[in-house]
């Protein structure tokens, strides 16, 4: 038997410590478990299930290769026909924002970005800490700032996907909903492998039914908690006799949708950065969600400043709708006011994105097919959507007295991802819409630039409720 068997037998075998139902009138409980001894590196089981093999295309593509990019260059002058929309400059800020919280697509949940913000807020003297943790571990492209964790047997709920309006979600705009043998084991402890989490507060979805879970802190015994209730959402904290290394959950009876962590330090941090990003999300999620529901999660941890990173997924869209997308964002910013209604807004609009070409047009492609014809009808077909995204970004931002910021623009406008590829080292991931770890790194920097973030600013505002708990 493996040690990490080992403990999942010991943990299943632990007799409950507590049997506490969650009272319907008011989900708000604290349960206080035994630690145990058990602060090992987290290991988790292995199984047997075999990955589906990647779907290849029937046809291979690649990006243009560089006298097709030079051709380009040449070209785009007389291609752009209108003059991509102007970034104006955005306020400087008199003080970095102590609370910070930023929503988005694949391109901030790959981490690079919302990390170089850290470093760039750090070199400011600025302590930055991550205590949300959304429940989108587990997700190919998702990188959390979190050690380690262990999870199997949930299923996904995503806002953006949704068809159900006036959504109860999670605070990364997803839920897990749990089958009979799931469980999610997360190892808490800091970069320097330090336990600093106090408790942990567990955002879930209340049911009528007789939900429960079994929760464990350093291979403890078990407790059971239930999280039954009247279909609202509830809150339950977990705490230990010390603080946490390792954090275990397991279903024990079906229904159970989980929405969120809330990690409360031992030293409440002195800023804030949270980033939720999906892969393939857009700002329909927003859309979608009951923002009164939805602002539970900030009653006493509120935003001095939210942003949302989104437009690559909408553009994305055959054909691209552009009176729908405003239509859609409108909506989404009203129900982001609702939530946020004094919080200063920023709207990053997508960066450029490039075409994949056929590796067959080496071989002679379509007869009577000039490269001009080529470059004109299909290289910069998204670098335009994505300047008219931008436009719409600023127009109906401004309603919702929202600021709009371009990546597309940051990387000097259409035919950007075709330079950016090109770069030394590349800046443009191959695939033409993402972007290295170094491109992110340096879309952060100009945000942070544009920000005012890298003047030497004043100190943080006076200490607000979070850390007077």
């Amino acid at each position: 038997m493996s040690p990490a068997t080992a403990v999942v037998v010991l943990a299943l075998c632990a007799q409950p410590l507590l049997a506490l139902p969650v009272n319907a009138q008011d989900n708000s409980h604290r349960y206080t478990l035994q630690n145990g001894s058990d602060t090992r590196a987290l290991r988790c089981p292995t199984h047997s299930r075999v990955a589906p093999p990647r779907a290849v295309s029937e046809e291979d593509l690649e990006p243009p290769d560089a006298e097709e990019i030079d051709e380009l260059g040449q070209l785009l002058a007389e291609l752009i026909t209108d003059k991509p929309a102007p970034m104006d400059a955005i306020p400087k800020a008199e003080a970095i924002p102590r609370r910070i919280a930023i929503w988005g697509d694949s391109h901030l949940a790959a981490g690079s970005f919302a990390a170089e913000l850290r470093r760039v807020l750090g070199a400011q003297g600025v302590r930055l800490r991550s205590p949300f943790l959304p429940l989108t571990m587990g997700r190919a492209g998702v990188l959390l700032p979190l050690r380690r964790h262990c999870m199997d047997a949930w299923k996904s709920e995503l806002a953006h996907t949704a068809r159900q309006t006036m959504l109860t979600t999670g605070i990364g705009m997803n839920a897990l909903h749990g089958d009979a043998e799931a469980y999610l084991w997360l190892d808490l402890r800091n970069d320097a492998g330090e336990a600093d989490v106090q408790s942990v507060d567990l955002y879930f979805r209340a049911s009528p039914g007789e939900g429960s879970i079994a929760v464990s802190i350093d291979g403890g015994p078990e407790g059971r908690i239930a999280l039954a209730g009247d279909g609202a959402s509830g809150v339950i904290t977990i705490t230990g006799t010390a603080p946490i290394s390792v954090l275990k959950i397991r279903v024990q009876q079906q229904p159970v949708v989980l929405h969120g962590l809330y990690l409360n330090y031992r030293e409440p941090p002195a800023a804030v950065l949270d980033a939720f990003g999906i892969p393939g999300a857009t700002a329909r999620s927003w859309q979608q969600i009951d923002p009164q529901a939805f602002s539970q999660y900030f009653r006493a941890h509120t935003y001095d400043m939210v942003m949302l990173e989104f437009g690559t997924n909408e553009g994305n869209a055959r054909p691209f709708d552009a009176t729908g997308y405003r239509r859609m964002l409108g909506e989404s910013l009203r129900n982001l006011r609702t939530v946020f209604p004094d919080a200063r807004c920023l709207l990053i609009a997508p960066g450029d994105r490039g075409v994949l070409l056929p590796r067959s047009r080496k071989a002679g492609g379509k007869k009577g097919e000039s490269r001009k014809g080529r470059a004109a009808s299909q290289l910069l077909q998204f670098s335009v959507i994505h300047d008219t995204i931008f436009r719409i970004q600023k127009e109906v931002g401004a309603s919702h007295r929202c600021e709009a910021w371009s990546m597309q623009a940051a990387m000097g406008g259409q035919g950007g991802a075709y330079r950016w590829l090109l770069a030394s080292p590349p800046l443009m991931a191959r695939d033409l819409t993402h972007f290295t770890p170094r491109g992110y790194q340096r879309l952060a920097q100009d945000l942070a630039d544009s920000l005012g973030w890298k003047e030497g600013l004043a100190p943080l505002s006076a200490p607000g409720r979070d850390d007077a708990q």
